[in-house]
């Protein structure tokens, strides 16, 4: 055999070794588990790129019994293999190599376990980080685009994430992130089944306005501050979870940061995603293309604030995020846990007030009154002057609220009779103290007659 004939027998071998496997690539579509995932893919990609993308399969399918794959079988879902290949713009060879790591860094971080606790733990808001982290949470979901997937709003102006990390540890709140990832795909991929339609990622919103006195303080500042640490998490979710924004609009860009997000925060972006992003000026006019990718119906269904710039809007503006108060976690980062509140039957010795009567006719109102009549009432019972919360500028008010509580409650059957506001309070705590001890003596001898 001459050497010519040798190396076309050997290429002949090659292109039916090559042929087999692609067949049985192919079978994948019509007879594996995945056969529906993939027909969608199919029609949802051009020609070529499918026949790259069973290529990728081939190459990652000793990935089949990775540990990271246990949960889910990401190796063998064609909508994550083509977000990879997108990821590295279809170099074969690329897109196995970012794959694999993602996998080994799953399995080297616990995500799957880490998550799993997370979202319980953030679901039964028992510790008392779950519940300061979703107190100070500003990214939320709005109504479903025109391909199904719930919009992510993002307010950058009212984050401080700086603080979280301070107060609760830098692993939680990547822990948090990686939740709103794992979530975010989970909507992708239920909205590409219901539609049976390839679904190309999330559309965000990104909030970086400077709301003045009805937003956040110290912007400029919060978003140096965060910089370092929005990189490395940058990095960490660019890398592992390719292709999951489909567009983002940064809304509400000033000159100020505008300047930071041109220069600081989009340059830390991969190219695809930069291409990706609609940067808008501070008036709501300027994102008006972003009624395109909603269904007809579902404008009206934004907040206010995404949809005008009126001050009402703008004070109305959710989540509120705000700044973290130093110290707020306490001991163990937040991780303790808050006792049950036990139900006790109402007693006829305590005060009870029927949030029902008409003076109690709005939530402030009824803060107002609970909170100075409680005051009150705690100070006089345990006869102590806390001079620090009380000064001589209060003390009307303290007896204003005190004598009102009471009054408020006969609407809703008190009967005794209240003693008389001095006429004379002068310029000392004592009397008021005084008065809310004899207003104690009488609630407490008085049982309210409504039994509430």
């Amino acid at each position: 055999m001459s050497r010519f004939e040798w190396l076309t027998c050997c290429k002949c071998e090659e292109a039916s070794e090559s042929g087999q496997r692609e067949e049985s690539l192919k079978a994948l579509v019509q007879d594996g588990e995945e056969a529906l995932e993939w027909q969608i893919v199919q029609r949802g990609v051009g020609e070529e790129e499918f026949r790259a993308l069973l290529q990728l399969r081939g190459h990652v399918r000793d990935c089949d019994s990775h540990p990271a794959c246990a949960h889910h079988k990401l190796s063998r879902q064609p909508q994550t293999l083509l977000r990879f290949l997108r990821a590295r713009s279809g170099d074969l060879r690329k897109a196995e190599a970012m794959f694999r790591s993602m996998l080994e860094w799953r399995l080297s971080f616990g995500v799957d376990e880490k998550v799993r606790k997370w979202r319980k733990e953030l679901g039964q808001q028992r510790s008392h980080r779950s519940i300061q982290m979703k107190h100070f949470e500003t990214d939320i979901d709005l109504c479903p685009d025109r391909h199904g997937v719930p919009i992510r709003l993002i307010r950058t102006s009212a984050a401080d994430v700086q603080g979280l990390v301070r107060e609760f540890g830098k692993d939680i709140v990547l822990t948090n992130t990686l939740l709103r990832m794992e979530l975010a795909h989970e909507q992708i991929r239920r909205a590409m089944f219901e539609r049976e339609d390839l679904v190309c990622g999330q559309l965000q919103i990104i909030d970086m306005g400077d709301y003045g006195r009805h937003g956040v303080p110290n912007l400029t500042s919060r978003l140096w501050s965060s910089l370092k640490l929005g990189a490395e998490f940058s990095q960490i979710t660019d890398s592992n979870y390719p292709e999951t924004v489909r567009k983002a609009f940064i809304i509400r860009l000033g000159s100020c940061t505008s300047t930071t997000w041109r220069y600081f925060i989009q340059p830390l972006l991969p190219d695809r995603t930069q291409a990706k992003l609609v940067p808008c000026g501070p008036q709501a006019a300027s994102w008006a293309s972003l009624s395109a990718e909603l269904p007809p119906d579902r404008w009206e269904r934004l907040p206010a604030f995404l949809r005008e710039d009126s001050e009402a809007a703008l004070a109305a503006a959710e989540p509120r995020g705000g700044l973290v108060p130093p110290g707020l976690a306490g001991a163990n980062q937040g991780q303790w846990e808050l006792e049950p509140c036990k139900k006790r039957r109402p007693s006829h010795s305590r005060l009870s007030l029927n949030l029902d009567s008409k003076p109690f006719g709005n939530t402030c109102a009824r803060m107002q009154v609970l909170i100075f009549g409680a005051v009150a009432l705690a100070a006089g019972a345990l006869a102590v002057e806390p001079v620090g919360l009380l000064d001589i500028s209060f003390q009307p008010l303290l007896l204003t609220a005190a004598y009102g509580l009471v009054s408020l409650h006969a609407q809703g059957g008190y009967t005794a009779s209240v003693p008389r506001v001095p006429s004379s309070r002068g310029n000392s705590a004592n009397a008021s103290f005084v008065y809310a001890n004899e207003l104690y003596k009488v609630v407490k001898c008085n049982p309210c007659n409504s039994g509430a």
